[in-house]
């Protein structure tokens, strides 16, 4: 059994590292998502975007939509819910930041995204019990290794 631990450390310390890594880009995600819901909920601009792209996709198709502020071009790729047959060329409603124009969601839709909360949730709860497991399991096996007074 110690040959086999000696042999195979890096596996639980590489499940620890890939769990927290998981659990540091979830957190970073919804952070980012309510960064820019708070900037957006603090001064919103309505504007109407048009769609100038559309790409099939495995969940739906995904579309790049087009707007304008105060003179300049912007674009996002978004799912433009309640929009009846999108399509291009179809006008969107869209909420943007008024100090940042680039930061900019669908009009009636929130952040952080209710479609992806749930799978971050999952992701940080999977990530902190894969953790917890890998390095329960890297403590007794270095306890186990230790020589005897």
């Amino acid at each position: 059994m110690r040959s086999l631990i000696r042999r195979a450390w890096f596996l639980p310390l590489t499940g620890a590292l890939a769990a927290l890594l998981a659990l540091v880009l979830s957190t970073v995600a919804a952070l980012s998502q309510w960064r820019t819901a708070s900037r957006i909920d603090a001064a919103p601009l309505r504007v109407d975007a048009t769609i100038t792209a559309a790409v099939a996709m495995k969940g739906g198709t995904r579309y790049t939509l087009t707007y304008r502020v105060a003179g300049r071009d912007y674009s996002t790729d978004s799912t433009p819910h309640g929009v009846r047959s999108p399509g291009i060329g179809a006008t969107v409603p869209l909420e943007v930041a008024a100090d940042d124009p680039e930061a900019s969601r669908v009009t009636g839709s929130h952040y952080p995204d209710d479609a992806l909360q749930p799978t971050m949730i999952l992701v940080a709860t999977a990530a902190v019990a894969g953790l917890a497991i890998s390095l329960r399991f890297l403590h007794t096996a270095t306890r186990r290794n230790r020589p005897g007074p």
